[in-house]
């Protein structure tokens, strides 16, 4: 069985070496409008400019989607101000409208039974249910809480371009969730293969910031 996790570290150069530097306008389910434009060595995303963005791909039948949101939710709510994150619907048809009702009532929206059919079919040894037994958890906490999903949704209509295109330079075969993350300035610092628990967020996060001149400790958002 495939690991519930794959971290593919990689040289930004060596992931993102196209030369087209096609742009991107889309909106969020909420009529937000993005801009996303290619460079050499990621991507820049409008308004978020100087903010560490995380996009990431996703589907609301996907198990280890769905147990991803308390983490996400998590830290754009511990980094608001520092983190932005985007988060693209993969099928198409589910609507603007079904993703606006997922954003504000995700404790109603969100289905176990998607993630129970993943542990009973995808994740069957007893050491990753074990693994998996606090995101259960903190996702069942998360659907009681009566909290709402902050951070930015697009739909597959909107985002499938954007879709294509990263698929096309990150050469990722269409596995989700599929999470790239960029620092300040745009640039790729790593790309996340399946379920990345909090802890992994955190450290993306921290990586992506600058270093204190002396120090090497990096800041943390206040």
């Amino acid at each position: 069985m495939k690991r519930v996790i794959f971290a593919i570290v990689v040289l930004t150069l060596s992931l993102f070496a196209a030369n087209d530097k096609e742009v991107f306008n889309l909106k969020t389910v909420e009529g937000k409008a993005l801009t996303f434009k290619g460079t050499d060595e990621g991507i820049l995303v409008s308004p978020y400019e100087g903010k560490i963005v995380f996009l990431e791909f996703w589907g609301t039948w996907c198990g280890p989607c769905l147990l991803s949101i308390p983490h996400h939710e998590a830290m754009q709510e511990k980094y608001k101000d520092i983190l932005k994150i985007v988060s693209v619907e993969t099928t198409p048809k589910v609507t603007n409208k079904e993703l606006i009702s997922f954003k504000n009532n995700p404790g109603k929206e969100i289905d176990m039974s998607k993630v129970k059919w993943f542990l009973d079919n995808k994740a069957k040894s007893s050491q990753a249910k074990a693994y998996l037994s606090k995101p259960v958890k903190e996702l069942e906490e998360f659907k009681k809480s009566g909290k709402k999903i902050t951070y930015d949704l697009v739909s597959s209509k909107e985002g499938g371009d954007l879709l294509r295109y990263i698929a096309q330079r990150a050469r990722w075969q269409g596995g989700i969730p599929f999470l790239i993350a960029f620092d300040q300035k745009g640039r790729v610092i790593d790309i996340v293969q399946g379920m990345p628990t909090e802890d992994k967020l955190e450290a993306l996060i921290k990586r992506a910031l600058p270093k204190k001149v002396g120090s090497s400790k990096e800041p943390l958002a206040k």
